[in-house]
């Protein structure tokens, strides 16, 4: 019994010298006594004290503990095992301490000085030197194969825009195109989440966007024209204008539109692979009609032509050229064709059809 008790008792002390030295030191290493703990300290101290009186108890009168005393019960608990359950106890309060302290004080990263708050996870665009959090929707957390960007570096803008805004562009574009929305709604769809909270301004730069000329080729601004040097040192009424002219650009290079009296078009556009081509065929009888598209591409690829309730699809290993076909369908119907080179996002063509 004596040697038990001395096995339990060097145990607890042990247990509460390291629970003591790691819930005390500072900084500096140096363990200092504990002088508040309140309930948990005192439930410790507790503990302590019971198992120390058992200990110290006389053998001699252990005999004449009546069964229902508060001291029988505590022995009893010890030769059932008491080690395991004064540790669990003791894990349990050093944990709620840790717990206690990480919330008075948080702990900092190796680059902090002090505590942030940081935003959560979204989709950042670079807005001049600002940058703000877009939406985080599964379009703007898709990024445009980088493969189609070569078409982009062609626009005929008045100054370069930066490749990863001309990629943004190009994922909202392709967005835009599909709907039925206007023009002028196309391009602030297009914009929009490049200027959050600009709705007003970008409406009435849009309607001035669409109302100006097109460029025709001019490989450098119009006379009288005060554009800055780049897009990152322009204000936002120019950062506006310009991503508003850029989108207006690509909506038309991914528009194909076609009739009875242009019944045919031709497209190609630049990737890093090389030129796609593109060839549009419009036929129309009196009781049906036909939408034939042909590709020729730099590499192993897929076309797929969808209209409202039909689809057609084509795929090749190699470089060379598909087609696919619809027929009798109504000629106001929407229609979309995706093209996908091997492994790589899809570009995505509207196909407008007038009468």
């Amino acid at each position: 019994m004596n040697d038990d008790s001395d096995t339990l008792q060097r145990n607890l002390l042990q247990l509460l010298q390291d629970l003591v030295a790691f819930t005390t030191s500072d900084d500096s290493g140096v363990v200092r006594p504990v002088t508040e703990w309140g309930e948990e300290l005192h439930d410790a101290r507790s503990s302590a004290l019971d198992l120390s009186i058992l200990q110290d108890a006389p053998s001699a009168n252990a005999g004449h503990l009546k069964l229902n005393t508060p001291s029988f019960k505590r022995e009893t608990l010890l030769k059932l095992g008491e080690i395991p359950a004064v540790q669990d106890r003791f894990h349990a309060l050093l944990k709620h301490r840790l717990q206690t302290e990480i919330q008075r004080n948080p702990p900092l990263f190796p680059w902090e000085s002090e505590i942030h708050d940081y935003e959560a996870e979204g989709v950042y665009d670079t807005v001049g030197s600002a940058v703000t959090v877009a939406s985080a929707t599964p379009a703007a957390q898709r990024v445009p194969a980088q493969v189609w960007l070569s078409q982009l570096k062609t626009l005929n803008l008045p100054i370069p825009l930066p490749e990863n805004l001309l990629g943004q562009l190009l994922e909202r574009c392709q967005e835009a195109v599909q709907s039925s929305l206007l023009e002028g709604a196309k391009l602030v769809r297009s914009v929009e989440d490049l200027f959050p909270g600009q709705a007003q301004a970008l409406n009435q730069l849009a309607g001035m966007v669409m109302t100006s000329p097109a460029r025709s080729g001019a490989a450098s601004p119009p006379p009288g024209t005060n554009y800055p040097p780049n897009y990152e040192s322009a204000v936002p009424a120019q950062q506006m204008v310009l991503s508003l002219l850029a989108a207006r650009e690509i909506i038309a290079a991914l528009t194909l539109t076609i009739s009875s009296s242009q019944p045919r078009l031709e497209r190609q556009w630049l990737t890093d692979l090389g030129a796609l081509s593109l060839q549009a065929d419009y036929a129309s009888e009196a009781e049906s009609s036909q939408l034939r598209i042909q590709a020729t591409l730099p590499c192993g690829g897929s076309l797929t032509l969808r209209g409202e309730h039909l689809q057609a699809s084509a795929q090749r290993s190699t470089a060379g050229n598909l087609s696919v076909e619809l027929f009798d369908f109504q000629p106001d119907e929407s229609h979309t064709l995706e093209v996908c080179f091997d492994e790589q996002e899809p570009l995505v063509f509207a196909v407008h059809i007038t009468v």
